[in-house]
């Protein structure tokens, strides 16, 4: 499930993912960050990854075309949940991406807030 939150503004596009992610999701999702890149040029994301169980091999797939067609487009991405699975989609992404991408655990919900919104590096 998605959920855009009300963090959303300006260039930053804000989403919690939750239990299952399929398609649609994706489909919901992608077109937003799409608009947000013809407004904007480059964009920053904040991700929450709430009890992801599983992501549909079909949604996957989804998002790595549009990653790869979109990898200069995003200054910043904060993806906020368990350490494990975000050490490995950071270490995943880093080769695609000119963004700075960094993980934080959930308690530390403001600070990715904070950092994705900075300006400076952090």
């Amino acid at each position: 499930m998605l959920q855009l939150l009300e963090e959303s503004r300006d260039e930053l596009v804000a989403f919690r993912l939750a239990g299952s992610i399929d398609r649609h999701d994706y489909d919901v999702m992608l077109p937003i960050l799409e608009e947000k890149i013809k407004q904007y040029g480059k964009i920053r994301v904040y991700a929450e990854l709430q009890d992801a169980e599983e992501i549909s091999l079909q949604a996957l797939w989804e998002d790595l075309k549009f990653d790869f067609r979109h990898a200069a487009d995003f200054k910043k991405v904060a993806l906020v949940g368990n350490r494990k699975w975000l050490d490995w989609l950071t270490v995943m992404a880093s080769p695609f991406t000119t963004a700075k991408v960094k993980h934080f655990e959930v308690p530390d919900r403001d600070k990715a807030l904070e950092w994705v919104k900075a300006d400076e590096a952090q």
